[in-house]
């Protein structure tokens, strides 16, 4: 029995998304902007139209198109669900990692979602497009 995997939104076994040129599994289209902000500049192409989001937890690839594919060490910032460390941005506008909720939480200062976004600013945002490597 397969396990599906879900992230962003879309089902990895999606068959009419792009695939992965490194591991073969879908991706998620992202727009131009969040390619732009996020791969380092001396990596990012001429144009950044066409690119994709892998899915894959496992895959080194963060994003791919036809002009080319940009692993892990192409980009700004570690990706949520590729990363397994509690210092992964959850929130990338306001830059709060899961370590920083899994301590308020323990600290007992926090609640719910309510309390959260209060004493971390997490998920208040509004710059999802160029900080979050989904671009959500």
């Amino acid at each position: 029995m397969s396990r599906e995997i879900i992230v962003c939104g879309v089902r990895a076994g999606d068959l009419t998304a792009p695939r992965c040129p490194v591991c073969g599994r879908p991706g998620r289209g992202v727009r131009p902007e969040t390619v732009e902000n996020l791969v380092l500049e001396e990596e990012l192409p001429a144009h950044c139209e066409g690119y994709s989001l892998c899915l894959d937890p496992g895959c080194e690839v963060i994003y791919f198109g036809a002009a080319g594919v940009f692993f892990k060490k192409d980009v700004r910032v570690k990706v949520w669900f590729k990363e397994k460390d509690h210092d992964v941005p959850v929130c990338y506008c306001k830059g709060v990692t899961g370590r920083e909720i899994i301590d308020h939480l323990a600290r007992g200062c926090c609640r719910d979602m309510k309390d959260i976004q209060r004493h971390t600013g997490a998920n208040t945002g509004k710059d999802c497009l160029v900080k979050n490597p989904a671009g959500t």
